[in-house]
């Protein structure tokens, strides 16, 4: 089998990846191993174009909403499948001095379309608070267990993945194409998350191991239409199910569940909901930050085939499209790679 990429990990990095290949008209295949506790199983799918502590763009945000818009939009289309949900966040206010900030900042030309001009007071006599809010527009949630079950189907369907773990040994590098087993391929590019601390060419880079767990819960009665944060993401999934999370934990490196957080998210919770509500699982995952809070993009600096995708943190779901598309630009099209994600800081 001869192909344009083998793409290790279908994660949010390697699907995002995938599909712009597809979109571009080059061929692929996946290797990746089925596995539920993978940082982008766990992930809460939110994409929102402000940092919620400060009330400030993250780096290069408006290119990246318009193109994650742009890529989701494409990938609905081309499914026939709907996994957007473009509800917006209410940020909660809770002091005189929050709700000023917000009101000043939301005036900035460079803020004013992602931050209401108003506050709001919520009609929902199940939250503690009910007033103030902040409208944060251009946000919502991705369904990310269907995006990503969508698309291993498709690949399963065109036989353009196989399920194992990559052996590095059985990964043979020419300066002109890279073979592994039976598949021979133009390029190889790696997007294995955490996992790329095994990764013999790319054991080098440093990330930032970050733990989160959220909790699914049952609540009748709490009628959320919209994504609420309060200290954490109060997430509507429908059926009266919601996410609650996700913690953040430097301290531990494994995914296994943690009574600490899970307390903490209860707490939390209780302090913003007066109903009942039911615990139905805990799920925990690492996302793969770093420490400069930019990702690593690029190729290795021995072997100009061989790729990396890695460290799209929290935001993951925001950067994967945008920085496939950047990365895909500068193969194909002689574009210019993102110097701050570049991975060449990270060997300089």
């Amino acid at each position: 089998m001869k192909v344009d990429f083998i793409i290790i990990g279908q994660g949010i990095a390697g699907t995002c990846f995938a599909f712009e290949l597809l979109q571009k008209n080059k061929t692929f295949i996946i290797i990746d191993k089925q596995d539920d506790n993978t940082p982008s199983k766990v992930a809460l799918g939110i994409y929102n174009p402000l940092i919620l502590k400060w009330f400030t763009k993250p780096w290069h945000i408006d290119h990246q909403i318009s193109f994650f818009y742009k890529f989701f939009n494409s990938f609905q289309s081309f499914f026939c499948k709907n996994i957007m949900f473009d509800t917006g966040i209410y940020k909660f206010l809770k002091t005189p001095y929050d709700q000023n900030t917000w009101l000043t900042k939301s005036m900035s030309p460079k803020r004013k379309k992602y931050m209401s001009s108003e506050l709001f007071k919520l009609e929902n006599k199940s939250l503690i608070y009910n007033e103030f809010y902040g409208l944060v527009k251009s946000a919502g949630r991705i369904d990310i267990p269907l995006f990503l079950k969508t698309f291993r189907n498709f690949c399963i369907t065109n036989k353009c993945i196989v399920n194992e773990l990559f052996n590095y040994d059985h990964l043979t590098i020419k300066k002109d194409h890279v073979k592994y087993n039976d598949i021979t391929s133009s390029n190889i590019i790696f997007c294995e998350g955490p996992a790329v601390i095994n990764n013999p060419f790319f054991n080098w880079i440093k990330l930032k191991p970050t733990k989160g767990d959220l909790l699914h819960i049952k609540c009748k009665n709490l009628n959320l239409d919209k994504i609420l944060h309060a200290s954490l993401l109060f997430i509507p999934l429908g059926g009266e199910i919601y996410s609650i999370g996700a913690t953040y934990d430097w301290s531990q490196d494994d995914t296994l569940n943690t009574s600490n957080a899970r307390e903490r998210i209860i707490s939390i919770f209780e302090k913003n909901v007066n109903l009942p509500y039911t615990i139905i699982d805990q799920k925990s995952g690492i996302r793969p930050s770093t420490f400069d809070r930019r990702a690593f993009v690029g190729s290795h600096p021995d072997h100009s085939n061989v790729y990396i995708l890695n460290g799209l943190g929290t935001r993951g779901i925001l950067l994967a499209p945008y920085l496939s598309n950047n990365l895909i630009d500068s193969i194909y099209f002689k574009k210019n790679l993102l110097k701050e994600v570049s991975i060449n800081r990270a060997y300089k």
